[in-house]
């Protein structure tokens, strides 16, 4: 299996994604005199609904899904995985960090665990997914018969 430049640029891309969606309306910012992670160490929400677990974990599968099958070819698996959930659960601490000098968004523990699960989701996904994606899928084949070796 040979490295494609594809998932690098599509995790980019989708990474990008994730910090507009998480950062939405990107106007209001304030400084509150607070630490932008005590979000980490708050109780549980008193309001957790169904939506917002689902939207965490299905948004940061495809990051995980990206990650493995950018780092995949370079990594064995369990490296690949390993990094993937890291990945997910920084870029998550970051942005939910960030959304704390955000009046209109809620930095939330619930959510950092519920995204590092996500991209843990997606990077089982990327490993299973990654001889038939990478190896001899329609991408390869499409290749092949798009360009000229």
């Amino acid at each position: 299996m040979t490295g494609s430049s594809l998932p690098r640029y599509l995790l980019a891309a989708y990474v990008l994604l994730i910090a507009y969606a998480s950062l939405y309306p990107l106007s209001g910012w304030h400084a509150h005199g607070a630490s932008p992670f005590a979000f980490v160490a708050a109780p549980w929400p008193r309001w957790i609904t169904g939506f917002d677990i689902a939207a965490n974990l299905f948004g940061y599968l495809p990051f995980g899904m990206l990650c493995v099958l950018s780092l995949r070819p370079a990594l064995a698996a369990r490296r690949a995985l390993a990094l993937a959930v890291l990945g997910g659960m920084l870029l998550s601490l970051a942005l939910e960090a960030t959304q704390s000098y955000l009046p209109a968004r809620v930095a939330s523990n619930v959510d950092l665990l519920t995204n590092a699960g996500g991209a843990l989701l997606g990077a089982v996904a990327g490993l299973l997914a990654a001889p038939w994606l990478l190896g001899s899928g329609p991408f390869r084949r499409l290749r092949a018969h798009a360009f000229v070796a």
